[in-house]
């Protein structure tokens, strides 16, 4: 079963890759942004501008055009790449009509020749401008990326927005952009001339401030926003890992100071949705009431960065895009790299991976390595336990692999082996306690990649640590389900439960939850004979895109005779952002992502 899924029906670009997607507006792009009534805005003075081939331009170049677009964009802003196909597509159908194109990134942590260099990979067949600072978007009143402005021949902005509705490309009901250029090349006035840009904000720098007390913010960078950002997100916002971007120095995070605000007061980021109390989990990612204020102050007192001399030191004990555990025994990875679309839904591809075993062998730890940090979201280790994935599914189609609907890796008599999402650090297993592959056995990886607007390249690697002494007990995991339920439509809290009794003295040592896109709470509980109750997880603010392994600090005991009980909430109304079906329809099980689940996956030894 999945472990994540980004962006489905309009919900986030994230990036992160998993990870923090941007200083984004907005979770979704709303199909009804405010949108205001028709107006012109005067020039105040000329509009002139340079590209990057250094080529001036102004009045003489306006004219030449009914209207020229200026559409700002950033290479570190998921949701702007994503966007790469749909402004080719209009620069196609409009350059002939006399509508000139310009790219424009005001990202001051951007350098002209990483621009050039990322539009040239992108095939932008027209003139780029690399902004001095923000000139040009201070004079165009831009604030986003992505974001249209249009002048007209006289250098008057008539129209500034969103260039559609949804970042989800099945989900657009406003083309707007494209709507305003027809209204200008039919020689009308534009209809509507301003909506909300819905993206990452453009990063406006100001005067250094190096001590609290010079703003309203009693934090600092160095003493108290460091080591939060250290243990909650450089592991995957650094250089050559799996974040958009990075956060681990002052300079990045002031750029992207109002994202981390926002997003983490709504607890969309750290990527952590278990409630703390329920359950005492490796990598907890959870940040305290006190912690989010903390951060909230320092973003609105003007981002102070305290002395830098005194930072502490990073808590990250390996070098990115390295192996966590060290030299693994083996490592395996697709024969060949798979190649995924600029544009379109998520994919889920499965990969026998080539590997022999001759006898059965015990696997401590995984670990993951992805080939193509801006597309893979997360993998999973599948044990195909009779070995028969590459003769029933694999080397079908031109490219390696296949895909599935999000429910499994689409082979029958699999086994879990381990899962990855960003932020999750690979563990050794307790001495004595391994992962079986069975000799004959087969291991298959699912990616789970999301578009970036062009054509990507993808080898992910998986890390196999073999036990080392002798196994006493063998990891399995097993389901609690129900396949029963049916969700009725337009009814927001809906309960489905599942139960079942530990048939003998086992040892829990990691959960799964797993729902689809109407999923909303999750509670996990087991309870003992001596009818003692035990939290096993809480999930509160269920997030489709962020399903992970939760792994036990203290493996918990459960005697013989324990009942696992399970409660999940789902809502199948319209007003619910994930809500696949318009108008909400009646759903039951099923494979399809559009279709729901219940499961808590447990990971077992028999004591």
């Amino acid at each position: 079963m999945p472990m994540s899924r980004l962006s489905h029906k309009a919900r986030t670009a994230l990036v992160l890759v998993g990870i923090f997607t941007g200083a984004i507006s907005s979770v979704a792009m709303s199909k009804s942004s405010p949108q205001e009534p028709v107006q012109t805005i005067k020039a105040v003075a000329p509009l002139q501008w340079t590209d990057t081939t250094g080529k001036p331009y102004g009045a003489e170049a306006l004219r030449a055009n009914k209207a020229t677009v200026f559409l700002f964009s950033n290479t570190e802003c998921p949701l702007a790449n994503k966007y790469t196909p749909r402004i080719l597509a209009l620069q196609k159908e409009f350059a002939a009509k006399g509508i000139g194109f310009f790219l424009v990134n005001s990202n001051i942590s951007d350098s002209k020749e990483g621009f050039v260099k990322w539009a040239k990979e992108r095939k932008y067949p027209f003139p780029l401008v690399k902004d001095n600072g923000t000139t040009l978007a201070d004079r165009l009143n831009a604030n986003a990326t992505p974001e249209a402005v249009v002048v007209d021949q006289t250098g008057n902005t008539v129209y500034i927005g969103r260039i559609d509705d949804n970042l989800d490309i099945s989900q657009i009901r406003r083309h707007d952009l494209r709507e305003a250029l027809t209204d200008i090349v039919a020689g009308k006035p534009v209809r509507v001339s301003r909506t909300r840009a819905t993206g990452c904000d453009i990063f406006r720098d100001k005067k250094p401030v190096s001590v609290a007390k010079a703003t309203k913010s009693r934090f600092t960078y160095a003493t108290d926003i460091a080591p939060l950002l250290d243990k909650n997100c450089v592991a995957c916002h650094r250089k050559g890992d799996v974040g958009p971007f990075a956060l681990d120095s002052y300079e990045q995070a002031k750029i992207w100071a109002s994202a981390i605000k926002d997003y983490t007061a709504r607890r969309i980021m750290p990527p952590w949705k278990a409630v703390p109390g329920h359950g005492e989990f490796y990598d907890s990612r959870w940040l305290s009431d006190a912690e989010l204020a903390k951060i909230a102050e320092w973003a609105d007192g003007g981002t102070p960065s305290g002395d830098l001399k005194k930072l502490p030191p990073s808590t990250q004990t390996y070098n990115a895009g390295g192996w966590s555990l060290g030299t693994p025994d083996m490592v395996l990875k697709p024969v060949k790299a798979y190649h995924l679309a600029a544009e379109g839904e998520d994919v889920y591809r499965n990969f026998t991976l080539p590997m022999e075993f001759d006898e059965d062998k015990y696997i401590s730890a995984f670990d993951f390595k992805p080939g193509n940090p801006a597309v893979v979201h997360h993998m999973i280790a599948y044990i195909d336990v009779t070995g028969k994935s590459a003769a029933t599914r694999d080397n079908k189609e031109a490219e390696p692999g296949w895909s599935v609907s999000g429910g499994g890796s689409g082979i029958e008599n699999d086994d879990w082996g381990d899962g990855w999402a960003p932020g999750m650090v690979a563990r050794r297993m307790e001495p004595g306690v391994a992962v079986r592959v069975p000799k004959g056995a087969k291991l298959v990886l699912q990616v789970h990649y999301h578009k970036t607007g062009k054509v990507e390249e993808d080898q992910s690697q998986v890390a196999l640590y073999f036990a080392k002494e002798p196994v006493k007990k063998v990891m399995r995991t097993f389901p609690l389900t129900n396949f029963s339920f049916v969700l009725k439509p337009n009814v927001a809290d809906q309960e489905v439960r599942a139960s079942a009794t530990i048939p003998a003295d086992m040892t829990l040592w990691q959960v799964l939850p797993h729902m689809h896109l109407l999923g909303k709470e999750m509670k996990a509980t087991a309870i003992l004979p001596d009818g003692t109750e035990k939290p096993i997880i809480w999930i509160q603010n269920w997030e489709f895109n962020w399903q992970m392994n939760y792994r036990y600090k203290e493996p918990m005991k459960l005697p013989k005779g324990t009942k696992i009980t399970l409660v999940a909430k789902y809502d199948n109304t319209a007003s619910n952002p994930n809500q696949p079906n318009q108008p909400p329809r009646e759903v039951r099980y099923g494979e399809q992502t559009t279709d729901e689940m219940c499961f808590l996956f447990m990971g077992l030894t028999r004591d």
